[in-house]
């Protein structure tokens, strides 16, 4: 059956990297399905989705000590109809970098955090519990319709003319072919445009 055994498609790449802080790294590869939805499912921490120039989904991490990373559980699999990854990640000083192909559609879900998404081409739907979401390379135009919205925080973006404090939304359409969603519960919500 079609993706079913998703740990053969999981390359683990672990890397030690020695420095002044003994600081490590650890890389996990999956190669997706390239027609399905990537869906992501985050605990705490600082997080980075951004495009890259190849078919394969790769999570990278690290924490301040070696022994911290025992405590970090990744999840990578394809399978029904869906590219899934899963991270359950320290407490604090835990920062991750997701790099996807660049056309892709996103389903995140993030608990309490910072999450920081770059130029990724696709239908997006992105919640946070509690938190901050900054969009880093934004084009409008790429969408037909757009939601934005904080419960309790702010939403802003000088580039598209755009504020919303206290709590509010930020709705958007255009000619584009794809359908954004994104929404906060409590933190705020920054949006910048592409360079191109």
């Amino acid at each position: 059956m079609k993706r079913l055994l998703s740990l053969l498609l999981i390359i683990p790449l672990l890397v030690a990297a020695a420095s002044a802080q003994t600081s490590t790294e650890r890389r996990y590869e999956l190669r997706p399905d390239p027609s399905w939805p990537l869906a992501i499912d985050l605990s705490a921490g600082d997080y980075q989705i951004v495009a890259v120039e190849s078919d394969s989904i790769t999570v990278v991490y690290d924490a301040p000590k070696p022994e911290k990373l025992k405590k970090v559980h990744v999840q990578m699999s394809s399978g029904h109809g869906q590219n899934y990854v899963k991270i359950n990640g320290l407490k604090s000083g835990f920062h991750v970098t997701i790099q996807v192909p660049r056309k892709t559609d996103l389903l995140v879900r993030l608990g309490t955090g910072g999450l920081h998404v770059g130029d990724i081409e696709g239908n997006k739907d992105i919640e946070i519990h509690a938190g901050t979401l900054n969009f880093d390379a934004l084009r409008l135009q790429d969408y037909e319709t757009g939601d934005l919205s904080v419960r309790i925080g702010e939403v802003t973006g000088p580039d598209f003319h755009a504020s919303s404090g206290g709590s509010g939304s930020f709705k958007t359409y255009g000619s584009g072919r794809y359908r954004l969603h994104a929404h906060v519960g409590q933190g705020d919500m920054a949006l910048h445009s592409s360079p191109f």
